[in-house]
Formats: C-alpha cells, sequence, structure tokens
C-alpha cells in the first residue's frame, strides 16, 4: 500500500475523530442551556391574552437523547468500520473466491457473495438494532413492542434487504464490466426510475408486510379528513389507519404513494392522543408535501445526488485500487470483492452529503408546516400537536448544532412552534403563499 494512501486513511481517521468530539461538546453545551436555563413561552393568537408553553426538558429526556447519539456515533463507526475489515483483513476476496468456487456464472457468482456479506453485516450490526430499537425504547416508555414482533420485523427487513439487494446488485457491476467510464451516470439516470417504482409499490405490497393498513374507526373524524382534502386540489387521496400501538406509544402520520397509490396514514396512537382539531392540522401538514411535489423533487433530487455521489466513488475507488499495491487481493473496480470499498465509499460519500440534503428537507417540512397553517388557519392546534408530538417521544426542542445538521430532516421542535406562533398572513390580509392549492 503506496504511503498516499496510508496517509489519507490517517487523515480521514483524524477527521472523525474530531466530528465525534464536536458532537460531544455541541451536545454538552446544548443540554447544560436546557436544564439551566430553558424558558419558552409566547402568545399564540393576537390579543386574546392566550399563551403556549414548551416545558422545562426532564432529566429522562435529557438522558434519552444522550443514549440516541451515542446509538448514532456507534451506527456512524459500524458502517465504515465493518466494511474496512472486509477489505484489510482478505475476508471481500476469500468470499469472492468461495462464490467462484460454487458457480462459474457471473449472476450467481455475485448473489452468493452478497447474500453472505449482507448477512454477516446484518449479524454485526443486529445487536445495536436491537438495543436501540428494542431495549431503549422500553427503557423509556416508547415501546410496546413484544420481543417477538421486534424478532419478527428484523427477518422481514432481513428478507426484504436480501432479495432486493440480490436483484439489484449485478446492474452496477453488470455496467462496470460494460462501461467502466460512464457506469455512474448509466447507474445513477437508471436509480429515478427504481426510486419511483419502489414508491409508487411500497404502499401497496412492503409496507402492509410491517403494518395492517385498516380503514379509520372514528368515522367522524374520517369524515373531517375527507371534507379537509376536498378542500385542496389532491384528488383522491384514501385514507388509513395502522396499529402502531402494538409497537410503539409515539404518534406519527405520513403520506405515501404516488399516483393512485397515495394514501394518508395515521398511527392510531396519534389519533388516540390527539384531538380532531389536532389530527387535522397533521393531516393538512402531509397534504402539503404531496401537493407542492416535494414527493417528486425528493426522487429527482435523490437520483441527482447519486449521479454525483456515484462519480465520486468511481474516482475515489479507482485512486484506492491504484494506490493499494494488491494489499485488498482484487485491483479492478469490476471485481465483486470490490462491494465493501464501494458500500464504504458510499457510506462516507453520503456521510458528508447528509447535512445537505438535511437542509433541504427542512425547508419542504417548513413549507407543509406553512401550508398547514394557510389550509387550517388553526395556530392553536398546530402548536399544540407539535408540542404533544415531541414531548410524548422525549424529544428535546433544541439539539446541539452538529447533531441537527446530520440528523433533523425537520426542524426543530421549538423552531416550529415559533414559526406557527408567527404565521398569520390572513390576519393581516396578505395573500397566501399556497393558496393555489386551496380551494
Amino acid at each position: 500500500m503506496k504511503k498516499e494512501l496510508t496517509v489519507s486513511i490517517i487523515i480521514f481517521i483524524c477527521l472523525m475523530i474530531g466530528f465525534l468530539f464536536s458532537v460531544k461538546i455541541t451536545e454538552e453545551q446544548n443540554n447544560k442551556s436546557l436544564v439551566q436555563n430553558y424558558t419558552y413561552s409566547s402568545e399564540y393568537r393576537k390579543g386574546n391574552g392566550s399563551y403556549t408553553q414548551i416545558a422545562k426538558p426532564s432529566e429522562k429526556a435529557i438522558e434519552y437523547q444522550q443514549k440516541k447519539v451515542a446509538v448514532w456515533i456507534t451506527r456512524i463507526v459500524l458502517s465504515m468500520i465493518i466494511p474496512a475489515v472486509f477489505l484489510f483483513s482478505g475476508l471481500s476476496s476469500s468470499m469472492r473466491n468461495w462464490a467462484q468456487n460454487k458457480s462459474s456464472m457471473f449472476l450467481t457468482t455475485i448473489i452468493l457473495y452478497f447474500a453472505l456479506y449482507y448477512t454477516i453485516s446484518s449479524l454485526l450490526t443486529m445487536p445495536l438494532d436491537y438495543y436501540s430499537s428494542y431495549v431503549l425504547k422500553h427503557a423509556y416508555g416508547l415501546s410496546n413492542q413484544t420481543f417477538g414482533k421486534w424478532v419478527s420485523d428484523f427477518f422481514k427487513s432481513y428478507s426484504i434487504g436480501i432479495l432486493s439487494g440480490a436483484l439489484f446488485i449485478w446492474i452496477p457491476y453488470l455496467l462496470i464490466r460494460k462501461s467502466p467510464d460512464y457506469w455512474w451516470l448509466q447507474l445513477g439516470i437508471l436509480i429515478i426510475p427504481i426510486i419511483f417504482f419502489v414508491t409508487f409499490i411500497s404502499p401497496v405490497y412492503i409496507d402492509p408486510l410491517f403494518n395492517k393498513y385498516e380503514k379509520m374507526q372514528d368515522t367522524v373524524l374520517e369524515q373531517k379528513i375527507y371534507d379537509e382534502i376536498s378542500k385542496t386540489t389532491i384528488g383522491n387521496s384514501k385514507v388509513y389507519q395502522i396499529n402502531k400501538s402494538v409497537d410503539t406509544k409515539e404518534m406519527n402520520a405520513y403520506m405515501t404513494g404516488v399516483l393512485n397509490t397515495k394514501r394518508i396514514v395515521l398511527w392510531d396512537t396519534t389519533i388516540k392522543n390527539l384531538n380532531q382539531r389536532e389530527v387535522l392540522c397533521i393531516v393538512a401538514h402531509e397534504m402539503g408535501h404531496y401537493l407542492m411535489g416535494h414527493v417528486w423533487k425528493a426522487i429527482i433530487f435523490a437520483g441527482a445526488s447519486f449521479i454525483l455521489i456515484l462519480y465520486l466513488i468511481n474516482k475515489s475507488a479507482i485512486w484506492i485500487l491504484n494506490k493499494s499495491g494488491g494489499v485488498f487481493g482484487f485491483t479492478k473496480l469490476h471485481d465483486i470483492a470490490s462491494i465493501p470499498l464501494i458500500i464504504l465509499l458510499v457510506n462516507i460519500f453520503i456521510f458528508v452529503a447528509t447535512p445537505l440534503s438535511n437542509a433541504y428537507s427542512r425547508y419542504t417540512e417548513m413549507e407543509a408546516d406553512r401550508f398547514e397553517l394557510e389550509l387550517t388557519k388553526d395556530n392553536e392546534a398546530s402548536i399544540s400537536s407539535t408540542i404533544k408530538l415531541h414531548e410524548e417521544s422525549l424529544v428535546l426542542p433544541t439539539t446541539g448544532v452538529v447533531y441537527k445538521l446530520w440528523n433533523y430532516t425537520h426542524p426543530t421542535f421549538q423552531e416550529r412552534v415559533e414559526f406557527a406562533n408567527k404565521y398569520k398572513p390572513w390576519e393581516e390580509n396578505k395573500p397566501l403563499k399556497y393558496g393555489k392549492y386551496i380551494k
């Protein structure tokens, strides 16, 4: 392995250590500020003397945040260490030899390799998955899930991952062999219809594997939701509820699918814990995403981002292989033993790009909040639903800046409450930004 590669690895490790320390420092500063002097209250309706207040975070919420941060850091480290171990230990080249001994066919060989790699990786990360999604959630009273249900969901996710991976993994390698200079562009363009296809079929074939869609039991609320839908240009959209209380005590709602598979989905915990006005605000937010084309834009944004990331992966992988001196047991990118190298580079570049993608996501979430307020004109219910959704899940009103950049796809809930407190253009006879979507 040449000196340039060794130096680059050392620099990268130092940068990651610095990053981890910055997370620790900014989180400690934020938590200290919340414990010592956090207060937030603001008048939510002009002139009526009513105020809303975000409660000072409990010690339990602070502690839960600290453990979430520790899990996140551990997950980042594992996402880079696991593929690196496969590479530097020679395990990847040994697995390639094993797969080639089993079959001389390219397709069979790469599927065998991928299945083994995915299985080993899943087993290595399973303890962290179990701790973060089961042990930690139960320890802080956020989960009702049984161990059997967790195991069932884990194996469903594993099965979907290994099957979809086996169906897809041969495509990039075929492109690398056929077009070594432009495979990254061809694959990036191909990813866009794949993302669209998955988005289209997911509500019908994938999501029901984990949660059963049911007709809403509260028929009065159901009718109010359909009435709210009719006030917009969204067109036909179905409304369902799912029994998430078997898994969690947290609340959520989302809009999924495209074209004739679009649907609004409410967790039963949301329906049980929020009043009707609050639920209607949440539904309006989700409709805003669809009406403003956030789903379509996200698909295009993801496709364009992957083209850039794949280009950087191609350049980086070729440089690494040229400087490796054969230490990995392969020297060509089209060798299937390069899968851990590509996965490692994908993880690194996605990590680097995450603050940008999260910033865009936070912007779309704030615009969905804006549409919610313009449609409902119910600032009070918007504020109260936001506070309940977050405080019941032990989410802190603010967070450290580094953790926010890399983890928050939504604005902090204090930012969302502040916006809902102030945004009332209809009271000043100003035009609505998204009035064109409202009948």
